[in-house]
């Protein structure tokens, strides 16, 4: 960590920016800013996440940065700390209520320093009024690519970083515009959730769904190199097999309980249509293998935790699960 994002840290009081307990920040883990009556979460990174998405945005004095995805305000206001008054922060996020929470957060900040909040329509469509060209972007949710207008605005040697990938794995990418051409350096791996907390709310799990889930959990493993050869093509076959049922089969029901202890079908193997849903017989036949390694398949891929990262009764300095309660992991 540099000497002027130490400074920044030490300087800007995180307390101002959630009213969630601290202490899963204190352990290096992210901290949770909002909640949605509907069950999305978003959450403030963690302090090392934080600190290497800065680093690599390669700040000084003067320049003017936007930051896609609010994270709280807490990011927005370290970085306009060391941007300092000369220069400027515009943070847009798609969520009203996240805007608005960002927006009373940073009022002090905005007292002294350039800071600007806009509710951005939906990603894919520019958000008004955006310093042109952009030099500095800091994406804080997952992507598969950067949205068309990001780019088209980008100043000749100006770049963004951005987790860019699945929904659960992603690498965190520094793309840089030079002469009119694109060039990605790959800063290591990472785990996001999505800009938009509407997109973390509980849905019910229809067959691609789980397919994707069970994709993105083959590459974090590859990640972490903690599946053998077998249960990663296990893994493999059954998302080919999950995606080759009816796309029209009706969803699995959302259960309110945990699914740590057991997958999320164990108890909702019901009748449908007078046989056992198609979705429940197909896992049920796996069950020999996905069973014993379904507790470590819910700390990569189950990002629906209330509180990411909040230590455990096993682990006195909260790290509990070893790779799960974390929404941002550099390996």
């Amino acid at each position: 960590m540099t000497s002027a994002i130490s400074a920044a840290m030490r300087s800007v009081n995180i307390g101002e920016y959630t009213d969630y307990e601290l202490e899963p920040f204190w352990h290096d883990r992210p901290i949770v800013f909002l909640e949605t009556s509907k069950g999305g979460v978003k959450t403030i990174s963690a302090p090392h996440m934080i600190a290497t998405m800065i680093h690599h945005l390669e700040l000084s004095p003067g320049q003017e940065v936007l930051i896609l995805g609010a994270k709280g305000g807490y990011i927005a206001a370290l970085v306009a700390h060391m941007v300092g008054p000369e220069g400027g922060v515009v943070v847009v996020d798609p969520s009203r209520e996240v805007v608005d929470h960002v927006r009373h957060r940073l009022q002090s900040v905005s007292q002294t320093h350039t800071v600007r909040v806009r509710k951005m329509r939906e990603l894919s469509r520019c958000p008004p009024h955006l310093p042109e060209p952009l030099d500095r972007v800091l994406v804080t949710g997952s992507l598969s690519d950067l949205p068309e207008w990001l780019e088209k605005r980008m100043a000749d040697g100006g770049f963004a970083i951005a987790p860019m990938g699945g929904k659960i794995a992603q690498r965190l990418v520094k793309r840089e515009c030079q002469s009119g051409d694109w060039y990605d350096t790959d800063l290591g791996g990472v785990l996001f959730g999505p800009i938009d907390i509407s997109d973390t709310e509980p849905e019910p799990l229809c067959a691609s769904a789980l397919a994707e889930m069970l994709r993105e959990a083959v590459i974090l493993g590859d990640e972490l190199q903690i599946f053998d050869d077998e249960i990663r093509t296990n893994l493999v076959e059954l998302a080919t097999s999950l995606e080759g049922l009816p796309a029209d089969l009706p969803p699995l029901p959302v259960r309110e309980e945990s699914f740590e202890d057991e997958p999320p079908w164990a108890l909702d193997a019901d009748a449908w249509e007078g046989e056992v849903h198609p979705i429940v017989d197909l896992l049920t036949s796996e069950m020999a293998w996905l069973s014993e390694i379904w507790p470590l398949l819910i700390a990569l891929i189950d990002v629906r935790m209330v509180h990411p990262g909040q230590p455990g009764e096993d682990d006195e300095e909260g790290r509990s699960g070893g790779f799960g309660r974390h929404g941002d992991l550099v390996p």
